[in-house]
This record gives structure tokens, sequence and C-alpha cells, in this order.
């Protein structure tokens, strides 16, 4: 049988500490919990609470975007020496748990009504060079996520792949996230036609953890792309969270169970 996918979860919200060893490994919030900004000593505080917990950290979310709500990465707001300041920091930063890949989010790379397109895209191609630049020099990849907002460069998820194909660099890539499928009606099917372009994928419920809502069959199809792909990374539980136990306040250890179960049970099918 071949290997399988494994399951994470993002940290922006959920505690480590509450997380049960059946989530195999963490997405890093590269700019919540190590942001640029940061002192040192700050950093060290999330650095080494990942650390004390043990798990792999292979990806990251989050990418600092510089420029007015983060969207500074081309357009009107680009910035190369801020970008420059927040890659090197930051992507040093995530070399220290052991990263493999950052993800770089689309919703950073605006155009901007007005602003001319090809100006857009060279700036764009120099921010990821950037980034790249350090990525490479910590043998880490680059995942660019394609986020279904028309107002971005590169909103669909083959978009994404052109623009990193554009941009030469052997270590761009992209990112598959199931909401900005769904947004846009792209086929999941697209996932198949460069496979080894997929870097990450990110799942989500309906306002909600993964078994929030009536996805539960979008996730099997999902999943049975990925098995075809031979992909055998990571799938990140990617939401906002919400109790489903009629609690006022969230139990983290209930629904981040609960959702793990949910998950598993779909992926043991997926590989019978």
């Amino acid at each position: 049988m071949s290997k399988q996918f494994k399951f994470g979860i993002v940290t922006d919200n959920a505690p480590l500490s509450a997380l049960s060893k059946e989530w195999e490994y963490f997405e890093v919030p590269a700019a919540i919990h190590g942001n640029s900004l940061f002192s040192d000593a700050e950093w060290h505080e999330f650095r080494d609470m990942y650390k004390k917990d043990g798990r792999p950290t292979p990806m990251t979310s989050h990418f600092f975007g510089p420029g007015k709500t983060g969207s500074g990465a081309s357009g009107v707001y680009y910035d190369r020496d801020l970008i420059e300041f927040a890659a090197s920091r930051t992507v040093k930063r995530m070399a220290e748990l052991g990263v493999k890949a950052m993800g770089c989010y689309g919703g950073h790379f605006k155009l901007q009504e007005g602003f001319s397109r090809t100006k857009a895209i060279d700036q764009a191609i120099s921010t990821v060079n950037i980034i790249a630049d350090h990525c490479e020099a910590y043998g880490m990849d680059l995942a660019l996520e394609p986020m279904a907002d028309l107002t971005t460069l590169w909103p669909r998820y083959l978009e994404g792949i052109e623009f990193a194909k554009l941009t030469g660099r052997k270590c761009v890539k992209v990112m598959a996230d199931l909401n900005y499928f769904l947004k846009l009606d792209q086929p999941l099917e697209d996932i198949l036609k460069y496979p080894e372009y997929c870097l990450n994928v990110h799942i989500a419920g309906e306002k909600g953890q993964p078994n929030v809502g009536l996805r539960k069959d979008i996730f099997v199809h999902l999943f049975k792309v990925l098995k075809e792909a031979g992909y055998e990374k990571g799938v990140s539980a990617a939401s906002p969270w919400v109790p489903t136990n009629g609690a006022k306040e969230i139990d983290w250890k209930y629904e981040t169970d609960k959702t793990i179960k949910f998950l598993q049970e779909m992926r043991a099918d997926t590989y019978k």
C-alpha cells in the first residue's frame, strides 16, 4: 500500500497542550508565532513551546505581507526593504523549528485598480525571489497559496502554478486550500494535472472545523484525488473552531479529538 498523507493542525488558535498525539504534525502560523517584529526573547517562547512538544513542524502559513492590510507583496504598497527584512527574519526563525516549506498567502499579492498589472507581476516575482533566496539557504521550499480573491494576481490553483513556473525557481510551488477551490468552483482534479507542485493542503468545514457542516462527501472526493496523485505530505485543519457540544466556551480537547477521529476514519476508508 502507498504511503498515506498525514493530518496536522494550524496552531494559530488551538493550544498545543490540548492536542492529542493523533495529530501528526503542527503547521506553524509564521507571522503570528514567528513574527519578524518580535524580539528574540518573544520568539524563543514560541520556539520552545514547539520544541517541548516535539512533534514535527514541516509547514507554515500566515507569512507576513508588508504594507496596508498585509497586501504589500505587489502593488502600491510594495516595499522591497520591508519584504527583505520580514523574509530574512521569519525564514530564519522557521528554520529553527525544522520547517520544510514556507507558506505564502496569495492575498498579499494584490492588483489595485489603476495599477499596472505588468508592474505588479514584476514586483510579485521580486517578492517571491526574495523569500525563495532565504528558503533555499535553509533547504526549504516555498508554497504559494492561491486564495480565490479575484483582486489578486493568481486567485486560482492552476494560476498559482503558472506563476510559480514564471519565477523560474525550483523551490517555488503551491498549496491547495479546499475552501478556495470551492469558492471559485475549481475541480479538485486540477491537483492531478501537476501533482509534483502540491506542497500542502488545507481543509475546513462549513464555518468551523472539518467535522462542522455537510462536507464529508467533498472530503472523500479530495482524499481520493490526493491518493491518486501519490500525495504523501500534509493535510492541515485550517479553520475557525466552534463549539459543537452546546458549550459557551470551546473545549479544545473535546473538539480537536472529535475532529481528528472524523478525519482518520475517512483516511482509513480512502486507503482500504
